[in-house]
């Protein structure tokens, strides 16, 4: 199982604009399906001049404060802004091209490596063509 370990110092900002989190803490997490006890959800809205749609989340059970279990960001791939969904607990991703839309769930984690947003970009742009 691949997990995500961090130190605790890196909740206090969101790793791809740097921006401090938003942090909401839950009895039951309404927000992760995977979560079903007590959990902190860590968040992240700010505006970014060039990507007006960011959004990250990460879930962590607060039983197992240094590992994530669930997270979404948005990516915006050029010529389409999509929501990537990892799953750690079930070592899937899924990827919305919509609110509204299905996930295409992959059979496997994409992970994320936030300080080469291209390659990135690319990693989720080969995934969505070959699955």
């Amino acid at each position: 199982m691949t997990n995500i370990q961090f130190d605790p110092a890196q909740y206090d900002s969101c790793p791809i604009c740097g921006g401090n989190f938003r942090i909401d803490t839950h009895k039951y997490n309404r927000f992760t399906p995977v979560v079903q006890g007590p959990c902190q959800v860590f968040l992240c809205f700010n505006p970014l001049a060039n990507d007006p749609l960011h959004y990250y989340s990460h879930t962590v059970e607060k039983s197992l404060p240094d590992r994530i279990v669930y997270q979404e960001f948005s990516m915006d791939l050029g010529n389409k802004s999509v929501l990537v969904i990892n799953n750690f607990d079930a070592q899937k991703t899924g990827i919305k091209s919509s609110k509204d839309a299905q996930p295409l769930e992959l059979e496997f984690l994409i992970i994320p490596d936030f300080s080469n947003m291209e390659l990135l970009k690319n990693k989720i742009r080969t995934a969505i063509t070959f699955s």
